[in-house]
């Protein structure tokens, strides 16, 4: 059945006696957007490792730099 108004009405949502607006339906992720968020979970997750790394260059280099004159 068609409207005659101008714009359609929203959806209303009863909750608890309460009239609230409907969640937003979710939409599927860009594959530009969902390259970015693994990309993020890889830098996170990988944190840890990273450091290690670092320090363990860092020693070295020290350990290198003791025994110059």
């Amino acid at each position: 059945m068609s409207s005659l108004e101008p714009f359609p009405q929203a959806r209303v949502v009863r909750k608890g006696g309460q009239v609230v607006s409907p969640p937003r339906i979710p939409t599927a992720p860009s594959p530009l957007a969902e390259h970015l968020r693994t990309a993020l979970a890889y830098a996170i997750g990988l944190w840890p490792l990273t450091g290690v790394i670092l320090l363990a260059i860092g020693l070295l280099y020290m350990a290198g730099m003791s025994a110059s004159p």
